[in-house]
């Protein structure tokens, strides 16, 4: 029983390092990869991942033991999060870190998941499912774990965020949306090969990424 604890005691450590080390820290960007044979295959009852990126930079470099407990850190993150693959480099002066891996699709709006692609029939536009990048009951609790070691704690749901979106899908509309360097309030058209939309800022903090699409 005290090994476990010890153990458990070591986890809250390391994870209050890494916030100390990047930031309460958002992502410079993240960015999701989201085709609409996904979608169909979850909307009709199928376990479904899609992949994304994440890109974090620290603007000063680490000391041997920071370095050694980053890696060790984000072992322990793959609890919470499938993590495939993370490297680091020193860009700058400071620490690039790009962490690659999967989330679910749920087609629900809620998910025990730290991260879920959400996949629900729009409530607001007919014909439409709604397609968002959410946070699930996992992510309360890791929070929950740190504020219990009175760790001050701020982490980031919410990231700037570039999906890219391929298929074919006879309307997709996203809100406050940036295409090929336009701005949209709300972006509308047909799906025909690959369309890449980048979401930050604004309401987007309070909101999320997301999209409609008909399926």
């Amino acid at each position: 029983m005290l090994t476990t604890f010890y153990r458990r005691i070591a986890r809250f450590a390391l994870l209050t390092a890494l916030v100390a080390l990047l930031a309460g820290c958002k992502a410079d960007e993240v960015e999701l990869q989201i085709t609409t044979t996904d979608l169909r295959s979850a909307a009709a009852g199928n376990e479904v991942l899609v992949p994304f990126r994440a890109v974090f930079t620290h603007p000063e470099p680490l000391n041997t033991r920071q370095s050694a407990q980053v890696d060790d850190i984000w072992s322990v993150l793959q609890e919470y999060v499938e993590i495939s693959d993370f490297s680091r480099d020193t860009v700058d002066g400071g620490l690039r870190v790009v962490i690659e891996g999967e989330v679910p699709v749920r087609t629900t709006r809620n998910a025990r998941d730290a991260y879920y692609l959400s996949l629900t029939e729009s409530r607001d536009f007919e014909g439409l499912h709604r397609v968002a990048l959410e946070t699930g009951e996992q992510f309360e609790t890791l929070r929950q774990q740190l504020s219990a070691v009175n760790f001050a704690v701020d982490l980031v749901a919410i990231h700037p965020t570039v999906t890219e979106v391929s298929g074919r899908a006879s309307r997709l509309m996203a809100p406050a949306a940036t295409i090929e360097g336009d701005s949209h309030l709300i972006y509308r058209a047909r799906l025909d090969g690959s369309l890449r939309l980048r979401q930050s800022a604004g309401a987007f903090e309070q909101t999320g990424p997301g999209f409609f699409i008909a399926l």
